[in-house]
């Protein structure tokens, strides 16, 4: 099976911000400073003495975080080419083979630790925290039928459909 597959700026971006925040610890973060500005919002609203500017650092906190994202991986996109290749996925049996224009890349299934489906991605994790990212919009669903068989029969953790 044969996927074909170009990242944009965008779409970099956007799996940048899907990669992070689906990491536990960014999860329990956002929801600590979620939870600091509902305090603060709070406490600013029913204690008059209290003022405006406690509810800076909660608010920079939130706003801070996705801006750096933003900005890390548009600079990331433009300093590294390979992101922007188009890249072959080509799912055989025994093997997973990435060719890009510059690079060719063969991985046994027992080096891909898992392989998760979002609403717009297929993410093919080589560990914890490395993932390629095929846009959905590149694979039929019959290859996402095929590619879960080749999981199921490699033992590969997977969260795609049956």
């Amino acid at each position: 099976m044969l996927i074909k597959s170009t990242l944009t700026q965008k779409d970099f971006i956007n799996v940048n911000f899907i990669l992070l925040y689906s990491k536990t610890a960014v999860k329990i973060f956002t929801a600590i400073i979620i939870v600091f500005f509902i305090v603060s919002a709070v406490t600013v609203a029913f204690i008059p003495k209290v003022n405006f500017s406690q509810l800076i650092v909660p608010v920079l906190m939130l706003l801070l975080f996705p801006v750096l994202i933003y900005f890390a991986a548009k600079r990331s996109y433009a300093a590294n080419k390979r992101i922007s290749e188009t890249i072959e996925y080509q799912f055989e049996k025994d093997h997973l083979i990435m060719t890009g224009e510059s690079f060719h890349s063969q991985l046994t299934w027992d080096k891909v630790y898992k392989v998760t489906e979002t609403k717009n991605w297929i993410l093919i994790w080589q560990n914890r925290q490395i993932a390629n990212a095929i846009p959905k919009r590149d694979v039929w669903d019959g290859q996402i039928e095929d590619l879960k068989k080749i999981l199921t029969a490699h033992k590969i953790k997977n969260n795609l459909p049956a």
